[in-house]
């Protein structure tokens, strides 16, 4: 009987037995790689701070969490910068989110208060924005709140679009462990979408 002839073309499988195991092993070298440099870029990154009598221009405050508006206002009413601006992508509906819209909607007597909502509504959209308003003012010192996870990230983006010094100024936030674990990934597939653009 002749042998049937070989597929060279068929999609090679692996036994179904096969696909936990190595599923399993990059699971392993994926928490390898990513805990110990996730640990540095994200638990405990470079931080910047504001000691008594020194001060920006701007303070800017990223969306994605409304601690940090509160806490660059904080900083601005204590005479760190003369401007506060607040990114504001939060949906107009959600009670969560009011205060924010509350502080955009308020007019401080003391400093200047500029909102914005970023486009694209990321970071980068962010970074765009204050490129702008600091070439616009000829801003050439300013602070950015972030929460702890976000700081390493937003430096690399915030540096394509604003060539001044760059203060990253964290939140103190309370962070729960399953959202450390949630951000170490999310962060990390950040840093991979950062690696592939180009520019601001």
């Amino acid at each position: 009987m002749p042998e049937k002839p070989e597929n060279r073309g068929a999609v090679t499988s692996l036994p179904p037995r096969r696909w936990p195991r190595r599923l399993a092993i990059f699971l392993v070298v994926a928490v390898l790689v990513i805990v110990p440099t996730g640990g540095r870029l994200y638990s405990f990154p470079r931080t910047d701070t504001l000691a008594d009598g020194e001060s920006v221009d701007a303070i800017l405050a990223l969306g994605g969490r409304t601690e940090t508006a509160f806490y660059a206002q904080q900083l601005v009413e204590q005479g760190k910068a003369s401007v506060l601006i607040v990114s504001d992508p939060y949906p107009t509906d959600d009670p969560d989110f009011q205060p924010v819209h509350d502080l955009c909607a308020s007019k401080p007597a003391d400093y200047q208060l500029i909102c914005f909502r970023p486009d694209p509504m990321t970071t980068r959209g962010e970074a765009r924005e204050l490129g702008r308003l600091a070439q616009e003012n000829g801003w050439d010192r300013v602070g950015v709140v972030a929460a702890t996870y976000h700081i390493s990230r937003t430096r690399s983006i915030v540096d394509r679009c604003y060539p001044g010094t760059l203060l990253m100024l964290e939140a103190p936030l309370s962070i729960r462990p399953l959202n450390w674990t949630y951000q170490y990934v999310r962060q990390t597939l950040g840093y991979a979408k950062v690696a592939l653009q180009n520019g601001c």
